[in-house]
């Protein structure tokens, strides 16, 4: 009896059990980091969505000041993290997204239910440090997302 391509390719996809196997179904799955810098009110703001098309949020008249940084201006090898969702990275590293800066100069807009974006504000004097953790975020490796998915997953259940 013959078994068509279809099924024993689908078979293939579910019996991998390498890392690339365990996370190719959340491929689906993608968090967008955006950075916008003021000069005016000397403040950076770090915005993680689901899509990208939520960073119209910031045409806002209240961030009418901001003006978004560049991947190259920030230094970062990217703007994504592929099979993470916000919530799953903001669940795992922590809302202060692993930044030590004291908390009573960040505000934080966790709007992932509702609107499905993520907001950290905070003065531009952190920059430095809002950079590196972006930085550790965007270049972080499969192991790592693949634990903290495990991780997510295991505390909804």
């Amino acid at each position: 009896m013959k078994i068509s391509a279809k099924k024993s390719r689908e078979a293939r996809r579910g019996d991998d059990e390498s890392l690339f196997g365990l996370l190719s179904s959340y491929k689906s799955y993608n968090t967008y980091v955006s950075l916008f810098l003021s000069g005016d009110e000397n403040a950076i703001i770090v915005l993680l969505t689901d899509n990208p098309k939520k960073w119209s949020l910031m045409a806002d008249s209240k961030y009418a000041s901001f003006r978004s940084m560049s991947r190259l201006e920030a230094g970062l090898p990217r703007l994504s993290v592929k099979y993470m969702q916000p919530e799953h990275l903001v669940k795992s590293i922590g809302p202060m997204l692993g930044m030590k800066i004291p908390t009573n100069k960040v505000t934080i807009i966790n709007n992932i239910d509702s609107d499905g974006y993520f907001m950290l504000e905070t003065s531009s004097k952190f920059l430095p440090e809002v950079l590196h953790n972006v930085r550790k975020i965007v270049t972080m490796p499969p192991q790592k997302k693949y634990e903290m998915l495990e991780k997510c997953l295991a505390e909804n259940m």
